[in-house]
């Protein structure tokens, strides 16, 4: 009788327990990581750093140009120059220009899926994006400025030469995009248009000015940095507007919903939900 009772309590114990476990498995295998974005607060937080970026380039060049020499000047100032190349304000550049490139494709997925007949649209300005970000990190168009301005005898506003072929592109990127650009919803459009028209006025806008100000006095000066400042200010603040724009029509055009879920791999014969004890 003893031994009767003694094995059902044993058996009772070992079912709570299975429960409590097939209970903890079904949890964890039911969460998930989850990336919210938020476009305002996600301009708000780019628009700081780009502040922020911006206001030590320019005191960092301050220094160079007004401060006698002391221990790491102008290392700390090259590594937040925002004009320089291979830095921190060069990598943050890069980086939203390929999460603008990350954006792109991840619509022209979703309207894949939704077979939607203006996939190449999106899926095109994904390319020029990652395309850009290359060139933001290895500094493509940088390479050319010496050759077409001794082909074309350049000086002037059009000093930095690569202004030419980039303003043609741009302007047929223009045309070829300008009926994609008609049918998108009106605050998407609006707010594309925003960026665009801020990040050229400052890539080739205020490129220009630069050339111009080159030629008369040259770029080892305080005011030359505060023109290239203001150029990649803009720059910047053209991409967080974008990348606002392209999270609003996201959540609000599309009514998508952006997560990341990691699977447990299950092996052959393995129960679902039972997790494994090996890492």
């Amino acid at each position: 009788m003893q031994r009767n009772h003694y094995t059902d309590l044993k058996q009772a114990s070992q079912e709570q327990l299975e429960n409590s476990d097939s209970l903890l498995n079904s949890a964890v295998s039911s969460r998930q990581l989850e990336i919210r974005l938020s476009p305002r607060r996600t301009l708000r937080f780019l628009l700081f750093v780009i502040l922020g970026l911006n206001l030590v380039s320019l005191i960092g060049q301050w220094t160079q140009y007004f401060l006698p020499d002391y221990f790491l000047r102008d290392r700390l100032a090259g590594i937040f120059n925002v004009d320089a190349e291979k830095n921190i304000p060069a990598f943050y550049s890069m980086s939203t220009l390929l999460f603008c490139s990350i954006l792109l494709a991840t619509i022209a997925y979703a309207k894949k899926i939704a077979r939607n007949r203006y996939v190449p649209y999106w899926g095109a300005l994904s390319i020029i994006f990652l395309y850009l970000a290359w060139d933001e990190a290895f500094s493509i168009h940088e390479q050319i400025i010496e050759p077409l301005r001794s082909t074309l005898n350049t000086n002037s506003f059009f000093h930095f030469a690569w202004v030419i072929p980039g303003s043609i592109l741009v302007l047929l990127c223009l045309l070829a995009f300008w009926g994609f650009l008609c049918i998108l919803p009106k605050k998407t459009r609006r707010l594309f248009l925003v960026a665009g028209t801020i990040y050229v006025a400052g890539a080739l806008g205020m490129e220009m000015i630069n050339g111009y100000y080159v030629s008369l006095y040259g770029q080892q000066n305080m005011g030359y940095a505060i023109l290239t400042t203001l150029e990649e200010f803009s720059e910047m603040v053209g991409i967080a507007v974008f990348i606002y724009a392209l999270l609003s029509y996201m959540g609000l055009s599309m009514d998508l919903d952006l997560s990341i879920r990691i699977l447990k791999d299950r092996k052959q014969g393995e129960e679902p939900g039972r997790l494994s004890n090996q890492l």
